[in-house]
């Protein structure tokens, strides 16, 4: 998944508003782009189009603050990294 694919789902199905500017290093939560329910619906999307679960434990800011570190997150996931 890339941080086009991510933002496009954010803009699509989350805010309902196909214009929305989101930069890729913009602060999702701090910015008021996403709420907590709403990073709940990406992680669900997530999981199901990237086929595996992530742990309530790695839905934190350091991983789902930002469209890069959303994109970092997964990539890391599926090469099998270990996160910190």
């Amino acid at each position: 998944m890339s941080i086009d694919a991510i933002r496009q789902y954010i803009r699509v199905e989350i805010l309902d508003d196909e214009t929305v500017s989101i930069e890729a290093d913009e602060d999702l939560m701090m910015n008021q782009v996403l709420d907590s329910m709403d990073v709940m619906r990406l992680v669900t999307h997530l999981e199901q189009s990237c086929g595996f679960k992530i742990p309530p434990q790695d839905v934190t800011l350091e991983h789902f603050s930002t469209l890069r570190r959303i994109d970092s997150y997964v990539t890391a996931r599926r090469n099998g990294d270990q996160l910190v």
